[in-house]
């Protein structure tokens, strides 16, 4: 019963911000194609500088053990920030345009190191993407692009409605729903976290000891 009312809240959601939708897709799968078209054209010592950080960071999870912690503490730093901002964003009328240039900066930064590492390790590479980066990806992008649409469609309504008195006077109440639909996507962005934190790096280290097995 309350699956079934979350898929008709989201159905709605989508129906109701189609547009919205398409163009956060498209921010980010611009940026993964800038990022992509960004290695092929990357100098020669920009390339081996990234290149001496990739055999380091192999080596290390060759040598030592896998600091969840350290990983868990990282993974944090990078997307809660992002989504707290994104929720910031919502609550301006002119957020809108650096929410999309955070969406195309997700999608180079995906784009970029799929291309690298792939460019870099040959089959190897397409492993480490598939068992490295694409599993959390699957989780963090549709989250992300959720989180954008919402704080455009609350800045919107905004910007819309910012002269009717009875929508001031819920304006909490929406704020409020605004602000707890967020911790939900931080919620099932967990998942990615969990697997970001304990599945890719057993993964990788995986590659790395069996790595001619995956040729």
């Amino acid at each position: 019963m309350l699956n079934g009312k979350v898929t008709e809240l989201i159905n709605k959601h989508v129906q109701d911000n189609f547009w919205l939708y398409v163009i956060s897709l498209l921010c980010v799968c611009t940026g993964i194609v800038l990022g992509v078209y960004s290695v092929r054209y990357m100098g020669g010592f920009e390339k081996s500088d990234l290149l001496s950080y990739l055999n380091s960071f192999k080596n290390s999870i060759d040598n030592s053990s896998i600091n969840y912690k350290s990983i868990f503490m990282e993974t944090l730093k990078i997307n809660v920030p992002m989504l707290v901002a994104i929720w910031f964003l919502g609550l301006t009328m002119i957020g809108i345009p650096v929410i999309l240039i955070i969406d195309v900066l997700k999608g180079f930064t995906i784009g970029f190191a799929s291309s690298f590492i792939i460019g870099e390790m040959g089959m190897k590479g397409i492993w480490f993407d598939l068992l490295g980066i694409f599993p959390q990806n699957i989780i963090y992008i549709p989250c992300i692009i959720f989180s954008s649409v919402l704080a455009m469609e609350f800045s919107l309504t905004m910007f819309r409605d910012r002269s009717n008195n009875q929508w001031k006077s819920h304006i909490l109440l929406k704020l409020t729903s605004y602000s707890i639909t967020f911790v939900f996507v931080i919620g099932i962005m967990c998942i990615g976290f969990i697997l970001e934190v304990y599945l890719t790096p057993n993964m990788v280290k995986l590659i790395v000891l069996n790595g001619t097995a995956l040729l």
